[in-house]
């Protein structure tokens, strides 16, 4: 399930890792296309990440209602 607060969890997992990623291979003196390659296929499975993320936010928030899904609804 896809809702808002992974949408905005989503870019912030994306951008650090991903980010995080290209900065230590430039660092270390990668600068061919293999770094970038890994950095996006790293961006894409951060993905399920966020939504992981999202759902253990709302299951470990006391206040959230439990009778709605953690799990968010679609947009």
């Amino acid at each position: 399930m896809f809702d808002r607060l992974s949408a905005l969890l989503t870019p912030i997992w994306v951008w650090v890792l991903a980010g995080t990623t290209v900065i230590i291979g430039l660092s270390l003196g990668y600068t061919q296309w293999p770094l970038f390659l890994v950095a996006g296929l790293i961006a894409f499975l951060s993905i399920p990440l966020a939504m992981w993320n999202a759902r253990k936010i709302r299951k470990d928030d006391p206040d959230w209602r439990k009778d709605r899904p953690a799990g968010g609804k679609f947009l």
